[in-house]
């Protein structure tokens, strides 16, 4: 690694890095960085994704900012803000954003572009690196946070991370990632070892996009309609007696009518919708997702081994499948949401005629469309059956609430899979997910077994409001089987399965091996 200053330059090695300005900031204005935002990680993780947070104290004045990997990418920005995103084990992500305009040369294309932007992810040791002390200033500059950390959402979830959340990458590697002004998306992979800039052209139209400016009156519409959207249509407040919604307008109504920008005044809707609780409720701007509420979930499965223990896996889109050697088969739906999914579950289930058990895998899908579910949960039925009730609002009071309605499946295809199935479930399932678990709860041959599920489903609509913001508004209360609501209980597994640290890492998972092993033990 080199760094480069214009006054010198280091001993020679492959990757200049640097941020280094003519003239640096006064010294009592320096920051160390890797002091603000310390770790003891020596070496990437990713097998353990961590949340996560940014706040308008995380945001900093650079002087400069310069990178050059080889003869593929090269990058001068002048004066900049400079935003970082921080773990408990240290930065995980920055964000550039030139004040002083800004050049991207690089082997994308032959003529120099002007950047909007840059994301850099990289490991939290190697901060310092990028943006040594002497370049780097506390100021507070509130009005970007929105910004940042819209580009943040937007650029984690495109670049292979664990969702919203982060996994820390080696060392040697750094992820550059830049919206160009008016143009393309340029996303780099670089490895400072080797000295290479590797260009991947996979995002060039997916840039952030501009949301309309902002003004007090736009504001107050946007965040008045939000509010009156949910007062009249949201039917949830009765599981959340806690919440006094009026109390809330007139907490961040004021904050809202102060805002600098689109992603501010969305920053703040989130903050009122927090305390409902709710994983459905959803904002975005521009296009954008705005972190609303979440909760952490653990992921009891690791797809990666399902080779080693099941033998060769098919794939056809989101499905999965295999036979064993000892005829017993699996099928893994990772979502509900693409209209070819039932259509691809019959294909494996042809597959499964001469099993003598099925594990259906459900336990990484977070949901999508619950009649696509229907039409394969229709294969393992006798009759139809009553699988869950809906309520929704119909009234001004938050207490108006309809009449539970049932919501029923019934049998599909051609013939009926009647061995025995056990049906992997976990905290990730959810939404349309948890429906089909309890849609498979009709089949009298079937098992749940593994974690508890998400609890959590709300048949969301959208509500567009001003400034390019749009809600999606969860409209009814769902409820088990039983009559029971699903919402932060959702489904127990007949057949609990926690496993043991390490359970579901390198080539292993604990609850997959178990499960089939129950299936080989069973007598035909």
């Amino acid at each position: 690694m080199q760094l480069l200053s214009p006054c010198k330059r280091l001993p020679t090695l492959l990757v200049a890095l640097a941020s280094i300005a003519l003239r640096g900031f006064a010294d009592n204005t320096n920051v160390d960085l890797l002091k603000q935002y310390p770790t003891t990680l020596t070496t990437g993780d990713t097998q353990n994704t961590r949340a996560w947070q940014f706040t308008a104290s995380d945001i900093f004045r650079i002087s400069q900012f310069n990178l050059e990997v080889g003869k593929g990418l090269r990058i001068a920005v002048g004066m900049a803000d400079l935003g970082i995103g921080h773990s408990a084990d240290g930065a995980v992500w920055a964000i550039v954003i030139p004040r002083a305009g800004g050049k991207l040369t690089s082997s994308a294309t032959d003529e120099p572009e002007n950047i909007s932007h840059i994301w850099l992810r990289f490991h939290p040791g190697e901060i310092d690196r990028l943006f040594p002390p002497e370049t780097v200033a506390r100021e507070s500059t509130n009005h970007l946070a929105g910004q940042m950390r819209a580009i943040a959402n937007l650029k984690i979830y495109a670049s292979w991370h664990g969702g919203y959340e982060v996994l820390i990458s080696e060392p040697k590697d750094l992820t550059v990632d830049m919206d160009i002004k008016n143009g393309p998306r340029r996303f780099f992979v670089v490895d400072t070892t080797a000295g290479t800039a590797n260009y991947l052209n996979a995002f060039e139209k997916k840039s952030l996009k501009t949301p309309p400016p902002i003004n007090a009156e736009l504001a107050a519409k946007a965040f008045d309609e939000l509010w009156a959207a949910f007062d009249k249509d949201y039917a949830m407040f009765v599981l959340r007696p806690e919440v006094d919604w009026n109390a809330l307008r007139a907490q961040y109504r004021p904050l809202a009518l102060k805002s600098a920008s689109a992603y501010e005044l969305a920053d703040i809707c989130a903050e009122m919708l927090k305390p409902l609780r709710d994983l459905h409720i959803g904002l975005t701007v521009a296009g954008t997702e705005v972190p609303v509420f979440n909760r952490p979930r653990f992921a009891n499965a690791n797809p990666a081994a399902n080779a080693e223990i099941l033998g060769d896996m098919n794939s056809i889109g989101r499905v999965q499948w295999a036979v064993t050697k000892d005829k017993i088969g699996y099928i893994a739906i990772y979502g509900w949401d693409d209209d070819s999914v039932p259509a691809a579950c019959n294909e494996a289930l042809e597959k499964m005629r001469d099993t003598r058990g099925l594990i259906v895998d459900v336990r990484l899908n977070g949901g999508g469309s619950e009649p696509l579910a229907e039409q394969f949960a229709g294969r393992f039925l006798k009759e139809s059956f009553v699988y869950a009730f809906s309520q929704y609002r119909n009234g001004s009071s938050h207490t108006n609430l309809t009449e539970k309605y049932e919501r029923r499946a019934a049998p599909h295809g051609p013939w009926r899979y009647d061995h025995k199935v056990i049906v992997l479930i976990g905290q990730k399932c959810m939404s349309s997910n948890e429906s089909f678990v309890a849609m498979m709860s009709g089949d009298p041959d079937a098992i749940t077994m593994g974690d508890h599920t998400c609890g959590s489903s709300g048949n969301p609509k959208l509500v567009e409001l001003p400034l390019g913001i749009t809600a999606r508004l969860p409209q009814w209360i769902d409820y088990l089987p039983d009559g029971t609501q699903l919402d932060e209980r959702g489904f127990q597994p007949q057949i609990p399965f926690k496993g043991s640290d390490g359970a579901f890492e390198g080539n292993g998972d604990d609850l997959l091996s178990t499960a089939l092993e129950r299936l080989r033990e069973t007598k035909q």
